[in-house]
């Protein structure tokens, strides 16, 4: 996942656009992401601002997740921004990313956006009821056959406290 980046050096302020399409296995060691078996689409434009290269995109992949509520399979579509500086200085910035001249490997950027950009929280629908804590009954298809007055044994004191 390179840029070829010589050209821009040469035309200041022109745009090149770039897009690729690979298998997320090639970002490295991605096994635990719920993506890994999907391809990675990658599409944008960068250019050369004079002292630096920008490269400003997105990157788009899907994967399947399990909802957090119910625990059923969902499929997820990702996409996140990608809007990065490059540079060849000595001394960088720390806002400023290095590279060699003539490319820019985008492979470890791309990594670290998808999983910086990983969802903290999936859901199969937005009013999922989960599962039973009893039983562990999925809510969604319906409710379950455990008695629903029960009271936790630890707030049975407060509940004496309220029948007096």
């Amino acid at each position: 996942m390179k840029l070829q980046v010589e050209e821009a050096l040469k035309a200041e302020g022109k745009q090149f656009p770039f897009s690729f399409q690979k298998p997320a296995a090639e970002l490295g060691d991605v096994d635990a992401f719920p993506w890994k078996s999907h391809d990675v689409a990658v599409e944008g434009t960068f250019w050369f601002d004079g002292n630096h290269l920008v490269v400003q995109g997105t990157v788009h992949t899907t994967g399947m997740y399990s909802c957090s509520r119910c625990l059923t399979p969902v499929s997820v579509d990702r996409n996140a921004t990608l809007s990065e500086v490059y540079g060849t200085e000595a001394e960088l910035p720390e806002d400023i990313l290095p590279y060699n001249g003539e490319y820019i490997d985008l492979t470890e950027t791309i990594r670290e956006i998808l999983i910086l950009s990983e969802p903290m929280k999936v859901l199969c629908r937005p009013d999922c009821k989960g599962l039973c804590p009893q039983c562990g009954a999925d809510l969604n298809q319906g409710p379950c056959s455990c008695p629903t007055d029960s009271i936790d044994p630890r707030m049975a004191v407060l509940g004496k406290l309220l029948k007096n």
